[in-house]
């Protein structure tokens, strides 16, 4: 390989990491989910990358807010209230067991909130 074929190689590689962590940094991970005290609520704690708070993601389109906290400059949780109808999965003489219609796991990815994803998101 040529000298300039590989200076060119290594700077595509260098974009290209760029590019995967402004992503990386663009989204918080899913650690873990779990019920909550109140009823159709639950807890999800998230982890992310870069100069953000856990309001700067879009935890909107999970439910209703109910509470947000920072536990680190790079993690939090967050207390949210299930928006949806409940379909009865199975019912039962007296009972229903409900199915959530979005589970959520850990390792999927949560958005910024799109009026904050314009460049790599400095905060003044």
């Amino acid at each position: 390989m040529k000298r300039s074929q590989a200076a060119n190689f290594g700077g595509n590689r260098k974009r290209e990491r760029a590019q995967e962590l402004k992503g990386a940094m663009n989204q918080a991970t899913i650690l873990s989910v779990n019920a909550d005290a109140a009823p159709n609520t639950f807890r999800v704690s998230l982890q992310w990358q870069g100069n953000h708070d856990i309001s700067d993601f879009e935890l909107q389109r999970l439910g209703k807010i109910l509470m947000i906290q920072d536990e680190t400059p790079n993690t939090g949780w967050a207390i949210i209230e299930c928006s949806f109808t409940v379909p009865i999965a199975h019912s039962l003489p007296g009972s229903a067991i409900a199915e959530w219609r979005h589970a959520l796991s850990p390792g999927e990815k949560i958005p910024l909130r799109p009026d904050l994803e314009v460049g790599v998101n400095f905060r003044k």
